[in-house]
């Protein structure tokens, strides 16, 4: 229907215009201690070792074969630890190579070594578990213990370099 022409409408009678929405702002992360780059990585005995998942790493321990000996629990926490550090350094989630460097930097890979270097490993995995009893994050003695740039070689690497000389943990 029409409208007359002999009635005068006021601004508020018109209809509204649609409004234009403004840009959409960039979000950008702003929470503190929110890590965004290896660099941002805090470091130091209270920061311990932060990476995605780590949990997965204690997954695949008790998935993995190996001789769990009289402290089971313990072993797989002190595993977990070493798996999870060693992946978060590299800036991901645990794989099975981690788990793998972790038996071998505890011990129990050691097919092919002579008596004294298993002997040393076997004596080494013992202090960290007596250690680990008394930390409020398992498996903190043992990663002091091993050098960074062990703990992110390749599986056989670390496997040789332990075998040549097993004094390079502790």
């Amino acid at each position: 229907m029409g409208r007359s022409p002999y009635i005068e409408l006021d601004a508020s009678d018109l209809p509204a215009g649609e409004l234009e929405r403004a840009a959409e702002r960039r979000w950008r992360p702003d929470r503190p201690g929110e890590i965004l780059a290896p660099a941002d990585m805090p470091s130091g005995p209270s920061f311990g070792r932060p990476g995605p998942d780590a949990g997965w790493g204690l997954r695949l321990v008790r998935r993995a074969d190996f001789d769990r000996g009289r402290r089971p629990r313990q072993l797989e926490e002190l595993l977990g630890a070493l798996a999870g550090a060693r992946a978060a350094a590299a800036g991901r989630g645990p794989a099975p190579g981690d788990v793998e460097v972790a038996l071998s930097l505890v011990g129990l890979r050691t097919e092919g070594w002579d008596e004294e270097a298993r002997a040393r490993l076997d004596g080494r995995r013992e202090a960290w578990l007596d250690a680990a009893a008394g930390e409020p994050s398992p498996g903190s003695a043992a990663l002091r213990d091993i050098p960074a740039d062990l703990l992110s070689d390749s599986p056989e690497r670390v496997r040789s370099r332990l075998a040549a000389d097993p004094a390079l943990v502790g």
